[in-house]
């Protein structure tokens, strides 16, 4: 890791978070705005993230419920882990944590998994972008109609994507070349129906809801304003951590995600970085708290189908 240009990047953008913060705002008062929420307000917000943690496990148990059947609990205890990694390693490097932990604990060939994760992440940032546009949409300056096309090309999006998978797997089932074949293989993972591809858009779209809206009301408490003006600033957060972009811990990429959705609304720089800053410790705390309360709880569970 002291040898990837990835990793020394990420620290230089957590020491210029760092240094812009007391700049701007002084990390005292950035701290100290936590006093004015409640804590069984606080308490109530981890356990609606908690409760998110389940849903993205139930996700991925559904998805790779061939491989995983009956083992729901250790597929939790590797979706913590993998979220972990990703959330504390820069430039998206946490991600390859998840294949080779479905290696380790389920067998599961590098070749189904990563593809199967890639789609995923596709997922989730199409869920991004609809919660996004369609929470806001009364506030877009534009005619009614547009509104209506747009909204309906977002619900009709996936409607596309399953046929057009279907008709790519086709094609390579007939060729016989290598490539072809690989590819196939590579498709594997991949949902192949209607009712399978249904219930991963459908996990995903409810776990991102839950976590914005945990996300939006802590943005409130630090900057007083609207909900949808919140919202667009934690799904813009979000949205960093979903690019290739990514600092050490997420610093400094999550806090620019989230300027770049609350500075419109015009809140005050110094105010948006502290909400931005504030938000952001919030979820790494989080996932500090929740993963070693989760790996704890599940340090007993066995590796079910691990590789000899």
């Amino acid at each position: 890791m002291l040898k990837s240009w990835k990793f020394w990047l990420g620290c230089l953008l957590l020491i210029a978070l760092l240094w812009l913060v007391e700049r701007s705002y002084g990390w005292t008062a950035v701290l100290a705005s936590w006093q004015s929420i409640p804590l069984d307000s606080l308490l109530v917000a981890l356990t609606l993230i908690f409760i998110s943690y389940i849903l993205r496990a139930v996700r991925f148990y559904d998805f790779f419920y061939s491989n995983c059947r009956g083992h729901f609990v250790a597929l939790t205890r590797l979706t913590v882990l993998h979220n972990f990694f990703n959330n504390l390693l820069p430039m998206r490097s946490g991600e390859t944590a998840f294949p080779l932990l479905m290696k380790q604990y389920f067998n599961v060939p590098f070749r189904h998994s990563a593809p199967a994760l890639l789609w995923l992440r596709l997922l989730d940032l199409y869920a991004l972008l609809m919660l996004a546009l369609l929470s806001l949409h009364s506030l877009w300056p534009v005619a009614q109609e547009i509104k209506i096309a747009v909204g309906a090309t977002l619900v009709a999006l996936p409607l596309l994507v399953l046929p057009l998978q279907i008709a790519i797997k086709e094609f390579l089932l007939g060729r016989e070349s290598s490539w072809a074949q690989k590819a196939s293989e590579l498709m594997h993972a991949l949902p192949d129906s209607a009712w399978s591809y249904s219930r991963a858009l459908f996990w995903t779209i409810i776990n991102w809801a839950l976590k914005l809206a945990v996300y939006t009301w802590l943005l409130q408490q630090f900057t007083n304003i609207e909900f949808f003006q919140s919202w667009m600033g934690a799904t813009a957060g979000e949205l960093s951590s979903v690019l290739p972009i990514h600092g050490i811990a997420g610093a400094g990429t999550y806090e620019a995600g989230v300027l770049v959705g609350l500075l419109p609304w015009g809140v005050e720089n110094d105010v948006a970085l502290a909400a931005a800053v504030n938000l952001h410790l919030f979820v790494l705390g989080s996932t500090l708290l929740l993963t070693g309360l989760i790996a704890a709880a599940t340090f007993t569970v066995k590796r079910p189908y691990a590789a000899d």
